[in-house]
């Protein structure tokens, strides 16, 4: 009867453990409280036994099974009925003579094995699946095995506070503080089941992905499998990567960084209420690429503001291909603007941008960008824009290209392609200076300098950009050598040398209708020698002597070859300089060095070869060399600041340059006068003052006085004042008698973090009419997730020298927002705005 109670015990004991539930009954801590039975449970136990013995009668078990005389069973339930042979087999498995075994039957949550007088409390160990890891304590170590920094493939390690397990259908039950480490990966849960056979599991309550790559995923459950580690994550919402924030219904994880959503939304804002998100229908997410989403809705604080049916949104600063944002706007001229652009990365070296705009008034505007970058001494790009404009009915088109590469035996190539048609800069380009041009200039050249000298071969075309004139001058080639000025051995006297060739090609006609297409080549050769005297310490004098040999192929009226020959001299007297230090006994400024240095010139060329000089078609500066006898003199006074950087030591700059010049020609004096035309031997005075005299303070000036007439002729201001590190205040006005005068004002305020605001303005003061108004508003905290621009510009005439008087006025509207981490919406094309600033010296 005691085999009997005890095998039924031990049945009962491997019933409750073989149990397959989500919920297993919790374990009394009392062992013996493990098995119980009533003493009439106890007698029905008996009267089975004793019949499953019989030898002479057929047993019919409540269960409805018969056991034949003679057959005695390995294993029987309660009630006599036996065990299929898997049920069998599994008992024989357990009950199997034991093996030497040292690992513990039972360890707390954080792997250590319990003492003997706490296992003597808790019943039999449980089995352990294949990828839990046990270590033998034979060795001594006393701990379990704990999960490498850095798993390896196909390795997983579980830590729970409960773990049960299914042997035959391979099945896990863990709860309580669920930890599954994997190679890339953990998840954590409340409770979590999982099929070893299959890899498939379920993980809920609490759950939280975690990804190497930063990724932190928050969920009320999920569905993954530990042998590929793909999963579902439901109603989560978290961190992709470590800028970007996710929300969605339902998340579908393809590998480490590959992830598809349904009614998700991605942002780089934290917060309950986001300042702004992108939601989708659907979402393909690739972490630190791009997302690719369907049924789109910019929110800004939840409100949508954009609807965009399918796109792509960068999710890195990395080149990738692409649509970019478009951009979008409204002007006077252009009408309703929309530009649409697509980014190809070619390869690591290269990319493209095509553009495909539109503008309602003018019509249809393509373009193509391509840059190139190959190595790091070669790198160009091409440019190229057309626009089919229905106001004028005129096509026009720009194209721009450039190039520079380090060629072998130390030649450097530089090239520039500027070609546009119909005006098209001063009918659509926003850049002043480009509006303003009258020419286009493409070259190319090759060059290389060494110590003493350099060569460089050039190609040079500049053509007209007024539809009025087609005025050309080609440089096919120019060819030049020269020679640094360099001390003759050990003597006084030093040497330089300039020889060019050129191939001049041109249109002297600048009417379009008529071509007089005119070409010369010329040869000019100008060695000089110098002697350098140092009369004292505080006076040098510095003598010059030049010989110059021109050659002409033809002269102007088609006379045939010819030469021209001069010589020129020039002496330059320095000093005596004068120089005194002040004390300011001012930490920051302990020294203050005031120089005062005059100068005097003499330059001389007779008058010789008078009747070739005729010949002449004058191109540059070289064919209109005409007698000379000058002499200019000058006062340079300097201000140098000794002043302390912040580290420890000091620096010296000059703070202050103020420049006095004049020149008086002896030819002119010598001149008979008459009263229609009085001797003038004295220039305009010249004023040029350049002045840093504090990081706040900029103050820069020229102009030229006519002493003979009494008037100004020319004035230049710049005026620049930053009060306070947030405000700048900047001032420019050009003065020209009998010419332009403006005036040019901005204020550039940071009136709160991350804001700023400018607003400038161009004053025409001859017609009292402000030319060009810039507002612009900017929100850029880099600790924020987001940014904006806001701009108003107002140009009045601004292209009136086209031909066209299409544009003479203008206003745009510009508005731009730009999401940190996913890129930037623009309104309008890019443009050049007139507002000014100048930059700290530190």
């Amino acid at each position: 009867m005691k085999k009997t109670l005890l095998i039924l015990g031990i049945l009962l004991t491997i019933a409750n453990d073989t149990s397959a539930s989500d919920r297993p009954p919790s374990i009394s801590p009392d062992s013996q409280n493990l098995i119980s039975s009533s003493p009439q449970d106890q007698g029905k136990l008996a009267d089975v036994s004793d019949r499953v013995y019989s030898d002479d009668e057929v047993i019919l078990t409540e269960s409805g099974y018969k056991i034949v005389p003679g057959y005695i069973p390995n294993w029987i339930w309660a009630d006599g009925t036996p065990l299929t042979p898997e049920e069998s087999e599994i008992l024989d498995s357990k009950l199997a003579p034991p093996q030497p075994d040292s690992t513990p039957d039972w360890f707390w949550a954080d792997g250590k094995p319990l003492s003997p007088s706490e296992k003597t409390k808790m019943p039999k160990g449980l089995n352990y699946s294949e990828w839990v890891q046990k270590i033998n304590y034979g060795t001594g170590t006393g701990k379990i095995n704990k999960p490498e920094k850095n798993l390896k493939k196909d390795e997983v390690f579980i830590i729970a506070d409960h773990m049960r397990q299914n042997i035959k259908k391979e099945i896990i039950w863990t709860w309580g503080n669920v930890k599954i480490r994997m190679e890339n990966k953990t998840i954590q849960a409340d409770k979590v089941k999982i099929n070893n056979k299959t890899g498939e599991g379920i993980a809920k309550g609490h759950v939280m992905i975690r990804n190497n790559d930063g990724t932190r995923l928050k969920a009320n459950s999920s569905r993954f499998n530990i042998k590929n580690q793909k999963g579902k994550i439901f109603q989560t919402r978290g961190r992709l990567g470590k800028r970007h924030y996710i929300k969605g219904r339902e998340v579908t994880r393809l590998s480490d960084d590959h992830y598809k959503g349904k009614s998700v939304s991605l942002t780089t804002c934290t917060g309950k209420l986001p300042d702004w998100l992108f939601e989708a229908e659907t979402m393909d997410i690739i972490t630190g690429d791009r997302a690719v989403f369907t049924g789109g809705v910019l929110k800004i604080r939840d409100i949508p503001v954009l609807y965009v049916p399918a796109g792509y949104l960068p999710m890195n600063r990395e080149r990738k291909s692409g649509f970019l944002f478009p951009s979008f706007g409204s002007s006077d001229i252009d009408g309703t603007t929309i530009n649409n652009e697509y980014y190809w990365a070619i390869n690591d070296h290269s990319d493209a941008t095509f553009k495909l705009g539109y503008r309602s008034k003018r019509g249809v505007t393509p373009g193509i960008e391509y840059r190139y970058t190959p190595s790091k001494t070669t790198n160009g790009f091409l440019t190229g824009t057309v626009v089919d404009d229905n106001i004028t009915g005129e096509t026009f088109w720009k194209v721009d290209a450039q190039h520079n590469q380090e060629l072998p035996y130390g030649f450097i190539f530089n090239g520039k392609l500027d070609l546009e048609g119909q005006e098209y800069n001063k009918t659509f380009n926003d850049n002043i200076n480009l509006r303003n041009r009258r020419n286009s200039l493409s070259y190319a050249t090759a060059r290389k300098t060494w110590g003493s000298g350099s060569f460089e071969i050039l190609t040079r075309f500049r053509d007209s950009t007024d539809i009025s004139s087609d005025q050309t001058l080609g440089e096919l080639p120019q060819i030049t050598y020269k020679v640094q000025r360099q001390q003759i051995g050990d003597s006084p006297y030093y040497f330089n040398q300039d020889t060019l060739f050129t191939s001049f090609v041109t249109d002297l006609n600048s009417d379009p209708d008529i071509d007089d297409n005119f070409s010369v080549q010329r040869l000019d050769f100008h060695p000089q020698l110098t002697r350098a005297i140092n009369i004292a310490p505080w006076l040098s004098l510095t003598p010059t002597i030049g010989l110059r040999e021109t050659l002409y192929s033809k002269g102007k009226n088609g006379e045939g070859f010819f030469s021209r020959e001069s010589f020129d001299f020039t002496s330059t007297l320095k000093g005596p300089t004068f120089e005194k230090i002040f004390e300011t006994k001012n930490n920051l400024t302990p020294k203050i060095k005031h120089l005062v240095e005059p100068r005097l010139t003499f330059s001389y060329i007779p008058d010789l070869d008078r009747e070739d000089k005729g010949k002449i078609q004058a191109f540059d500066a070289i064919d209109s060399v005409n007698p000379r006898s000058l002499l200019s003199y000058s006062i340079t006074q300097r201000l140098f600041q000794k002043e302390a950087t912040g580290k420890g030591d000091f620096d010296t700059r000059e703070s202050l340059r103020f420049v006095i010049s004049q020149s008086y020609d002896l030819r002119e004096a010598s001149r008979t006068s008459n009263p229609e035309r009085p001797n003038e031997p004295f220039s305009d005075i010249r004023f040029d003052l350049d002045s840093r005299l504090a990081d706040p303070l900029l103050l820069n000036f020229d102009s030229t006085y006519d002493i003979n007439d009494r008037v100004l002729k020319q004035f230049n201001l710049q005026l620049g004042f930053r009060p306070m590190e947030a405000l700048t205040l900047y001032f420019e006005r050009r003065f020209t008698r009998r010419g332009d005068v403006t005036s040019m004002a901005t204020l550039d305020w940071d009136f709160l973090k991350g804001w700023n605001f400018k607003a400038s303005t161009r004053l025409d003061e001859k017609t009292a009419t402000h030319r060009e108004t810039n507002l612009s508003i900017l929100y850029d905290d880099p600790c924020k997730c987001w940014g904006f621009n806001a701009d108003f510009i107002q140009r009045n005439n601004f292209n009136s020298t086209s031909s066209t008087s299409a544009g003479a006025q203008e206003t745009r509207f510009l508005l731009g927002i730009t999401f940190r981490g996913l890129g930037s919406i623009q309104s309008g094309t890019p443009e050049k705005f007139i507002h000014r600033s100048f930059d700290p010296l530190r």
